[in-house]
């Protein structure tokens, strides 16, 4: 459903339903898994209601929106060891609600900037898993590999070198926070928020692109993701590099070479 106010604000509402197939678990010597068991659909109800809106000559554009998720059968992966096997059981009701916030534009000639706030509150309604044997029930614990807020910061300076040249040097910077966040089920592996900064300077021409680029600029230490029993993988440090990339239209279209 969508209602325009005007051509610079509309209004709209969605409703979606989501749907994950079911399948057949792994062999394990777990006595609580018998082999090959079928695991149920996953299926969802999600409901967003968001606004639009453009302002100043549509050189500003702000997006906000509310979303609720509600997912039964949740299919949950539990970790078998020591073969180190996932079995998938429907184990889990899933409730997720939250707001997702866009602000873009172009203050002055040649700098754009982006950026985008999100929250969410995503909790297990129901969550029982097997452990040594016994059921365990995880009932209200945070969804895994969903940090509770995000946010992103871009700003972009381009500038053209000469008139009628397709000639351009633009540098970029972008920030980004990520929210507190757990990696299992029991909510035992957590992560506190963290800021990340990337850098990248560069020139175009015509349809070639030459730039400087550092990632992770402040070198951060940080997990980038974990097992339930105790492994944890530390994602990539700084890192430098040189991107050239050019495109070319051929006849099945345009294409892109790095």
């Amino acid at each position: 459903m969508n209602y325009s106010l005007s051509k610079e604000h509309n209004f709209y509402g969605i409703y979606s339903k989501g749907f994950r197939a079911g399948g057949i678990s792994q062999l394990s010597s777990d006595p609580s898994a018998p082999p090959l068991v079928p695991y149920d659909s996953e299926y969802s109800d999600n409901f967003e209601i968001g606004s639009k809106n453009m302002f100043a000559g549509k050189r500003l554009r702000l997006n906000a929106t509310l979303f609720y998720t509600r997912i039964k059968n949740g299919q949950i992966p539990v970790l078998i060891m020591p073969e180190a096997l996932t079995l998938i059981r429907n184990a889990a009701k899933l409730e997720s609600k939250g707001v997702e916030l866009e602000l873009s534009g172009l203050p002055v000639k040649g700098l754009e900037f982006t950026y985008t706030f999100g929250y969410t509150n995503a909790s297990y309604r129901e969550l029982i898993i097997a452990d040594d044997g016994e059921n365990k029930d995880l009932s209200g614990n945070k969804q895994i590999f969903t940090p509770q807020t995000t946010s992103f910061l871009s700003l972009q300076y381009t500038r053209s070198l000469a008139s009628n040249t397709n000639s351009k040097l633009f540098a970029r910077l972008e920030h980004r926070n990520i929210g507190k966040q757990y990696f299992n089920l029991a909510n035992t592996i957590q992560q506190d928020a963290y800021n990340l900064l990337n850098f990248r300077l560069g020139f175009q021409y015509k349809r070639m692109e030459a730039a400087l680029w550092v990632s992770n600029l402040m070198n951060k230490t940080y997990i980038d993701y974990a097992y339930d029993f105790g492994a944890v993988h530390l994602a990539e440090p700084r890192m430098y590099g040189l991107t050239i990339k050019t495109s070319f239209v051929g006849n099945s279209g345009k294409k892109e070479v790095n």
